[in-house]
């Protein structure tokens, strides 16, 4: 949504302030971090940072910072995602927020780092508009002006106490602007455009200009109106924990007492969490009041399992928040539950308490996929993903969430076609001979998909062993293939294709009992030729989207006991990253196809199988690329420009996924190719320093491995 209509108060923030070895915008560093949001104190970032040269002495008698404390502590490339990651879509304030902005755009341009300058608001010069400039004259530092609104001082000069007082001035001064009717966003930027001095003076210091920023706006395209929200939040993050579960022999009375107790809106009807087989909301209790009752059968003794609703809707904690608000939507319900990817109940979604939320015909796109009934059904929600992200993009959400987005829907595409096909096959009269797992493979595995997808999937099934002997195991891997053609089939219908090279479960090489799965890593790791390389990187990123997810638990437990050791394999799979050159051209140019540069090839694959590799060395499970970079680092002994990876990786999508849109947009097919004139200055400056990096890549994976 535009910010413009947002009341101040209810704007997302996060107060900023930075300490530094000096005043110059362009040349002097960070040397400490505070940022808290206003509203929480619990959350907040306060950290020391390492600026790699000296803090002369006369910015360490203001802050009290010197060499000597920093010397240990991170420096900006390792602490700027934690920067990063407290922004998080917020609005940033700050007392002359314009220099601190400017410093961060100067260090990540010195480190060739994206970023972009976030929606900003100065509460200096919001003091301004509240007070009058002859009272800003007089009292214009942030220590006079919280003498003036009571404010305690306290850590005056720590970025971290200068954050915590910016945010309580921000506060104390909304009640002043009211009183002039500046009520909103808009209102205050426009307010601030007017103080064309200040704004002059920063600029003429080398400042941001936050009253220039650029805000996003909202799209009013085919999807009007989206409410991100729902795109960029997984449920887990949402739902309630602790479901409250009870017998089916439980009496309403007993509920009722539980609920009010436990502050639940219903109460699950079952015996453990794998094993819940109704629901009791609060209207079904209040509804049972009005069953006829005999003289010795009271209502509140009525057992659950007699008013209970059943089957439970659920969804699952990876699924994002438009699948569950579309299947409550669709099946005109309040509760859903949510199950763990073993199918336990691991929590529930209330539709109370999203009420706050904006539910559209635009949001409903990802529960359609899951609800189809053959893949031309599926063919509508499919297409109408490059129309979402533009949606997406236009509303301010990232573009690695925008290609997680892209992926739940190939995952959901996924899983659809394996339910769809193993109906197929049980009109047939054939049904499973035996449990298994439907796997994506690649960047949907990864949740890193963009516009250009083909099929990449596989099939684990399990046999058991007592009966193994009394199976016909041709038949069994027979069927298992069959099952593949036909999800093959139903997704090539919904317009993802065939993959050209044949990574698909319809043949023996994508589809094996567990057993074989082992064998066959086994035979990966021991060979070691380009062809078993090649199937590593295809198969190692794996997630189960339908089936038994226990046997896709299981191989990962079994690939990294196998890989655990094997140095000469791993040697194997750092020297087959082609990051020698990282598209960079003898004179030291981009190398271009047809004009365009390949992003993928040259970027985005030496980037996430360097983070495969390294991650496989410290039995790191996790597939997801920067969650990947974060937990390496949490394992230490990782130099810090692994964390600048997960930057550069979410970069490079962020290009791809902006040509991909325009491109089809033109009737073009999407590819992973950019034009490089399309660029502004900032971001082809940032590419070159990517490549830098990538083209570094192989020397940074043998020292982390073998140094």
């Amino acid at each position: 949504m535009s910010l413009s209509s947002v009341l101040l108060e209810k704007l997302p923030l996060i107060s900023l302030d930075l300490e530094t070895t000096g005043l110059q915008t362009r040349t002097d560093r960070v040397v400490q971090i505070g940022a808290i949001d206003p509203y929480d104190a619990t959350n907040y970032l306060d950290m020391l940072v390492n600026p790699d040269m000296a803090i002369p002495p006369r910015s360490t008698d203001i802050h009290g910072i010197s060499d000597d404390m920093v010397a240990d502590k991170p420096l900006l490339t390792q602490a700027f995602p934690r920067l990063r990651d407290s922004i998080n879509d917020r609005v940033v304030i700050g007392y002359n927020i314009g220099f601190d902005l400017a410093i961060i755009a100067a260090e990540t341009d010195r480190h060739g780092i994206a970023w972009d300058i976030p929606p900003a608001l100065c509460v200096r010069q919001m003091a301004t508009i509240a007070l009058g400039r002859d009272a800003i004259m007089m009292m214009g530092t942030l220590e006079t002006l919280a003498q003036h609104f009571e404010i305690p001082l306290a850590d005056r000069h720590t970025a971290i106490g200068d954050a915590i007082m910016t945010g309580k001035l921000f506060r104390a001064l909304l009640v002043e602007l009211k009183t002039q009717g500046i009520n909103t966003y808009a209102d205050l930027q426009k307010a601030t455009a007017t103080l064309d001095d200040q704004r002059i003076a920063g600029t003429n210091a080398g400042w941001v200009d936050v009253a220039a920023i650029q805000q996003p706006y909202a799209s009013f395209r085919a999807l009007s109106r989206i409410d991100p929200f729902p795109y960029s939040h997984k449920i887990d993050d949402l739902m309630i924990t602790k479901p409250l579960i009870m017998p089916p022999d439980s009496i309403v009375l007993d509920a009722a007492y539980r609920m009010k107790q436990e502050k639940r809106e219903c109460v699950f009807v079952g015996t453990s969490p794998d094993q819940v087989i109704g629901i009791v909301s609060e209207r079904d209790i209040v509804h049972c009041m009005a069953l006829p009752v005999d003289e010795v059968t009271r209502a509140r003794d009525i057992r659950l399992s007699s008013i209970m609703a059943s089957p439970v809707l659920t969804v699952s904690e990876d699924d994002y928040m438009h699948v569950a608000m579309a299947r409550m939507q669709k099946h005109d319900i309040r509760h859903l539950g949510v199950t763990n990817p073993s199918g336990a109940m691991t929590g529930y979604i209330s539709g109370r308490e999203l009420n706050r939320l904006r539910l559209t015909d635009a949001m409903i796109i990802g529960d359609d996929i899951n609800q189809a009934e053959n893949g031309d059904d599926m063919g509508n929600p499919i297409k109408g993903l490059p129309l979402l992200s533009q949606s997406l993009l236009d509303e301010g959400l990232k573009a690695y969430a925008i290609a997680s987005v892209i992926s739940s829907q190939y995952r959901a595409a996924l899983a659809r076609s394996a339910a769809l096909a193993e109906q197929i096959m049980c009109a047939d009269g054939l049904p499973p001979p035996a449990e298994y797992a439907v796997l994506i493979l690649g960047s949907a595995g990864r949740e890193e998909s963009l516009l250009a997808a083909d099929q990449d999937h596989a099939i684990i099934y399990g046999l058991d062993k007592k009966k193994q002997n009394r199976l016909d195991l041709a038949a069994t891997q027979q069927w298992f293939e069959q099952l593949g053609q036909h999800i093959a089939d139903i997704m090539n219908s919904a317009g993802i294709p065939y993959c050209t090279g044949g990574v698909m479960a319809n043949t023996a090489t994508w589809c094996k009992s567990l057993t074989d799965w082992t064998k066959t890593v086994r035979g990966w790791i021991s060979r070691g030729s380009a062809k078993d390389v090649l199937h590593v990187d295809i198969f190692f990123d794996y997630h189960c989207v339908y089936g038994a997810q226990h046997l896709a638990d299981t191989l990962q437990k079994q690939i990294i006991r196998i890989v655990r050791g094997q140095l000469d394999f791993l040697k194997l799979l750092a020297s087959n990253i082609q990051s020698q050159h990282a598209g960079i051209s003898f004179w030291g140019g981009f190398v271009t196809e047809n004009g365009r540069f390949n992003v993928k090839r040259n970027l985005l694959l030496p980037i996430t199988e360097s983070l495969r590799v390294l991650s496989v060395s410290r039995s790191i499970s996790i597939r997801n690329s920067v969650e990947r970079a974060e937990q390496l680092m949490a394992k230490g002994n990782i130099p810090p420009e692994i964390i600048l990876l997960a930057e550069d990786l979410q970069f490079c999508i962020k290009l791809v996924l902006r040509q991909q849109i325009n491109d089809i947009s033109k009737g073009l097919a999407p590819t992973t190719l950019i034009d490089l004139g399309a660029l502004s200055s900032r971001e082809k400056k940032t590419l070159k320093s990517v490549q830098g990096r990538v083209k570094h890549l192989e020397q940074l994976l043998f020292d982390c491995l073998f140094g």
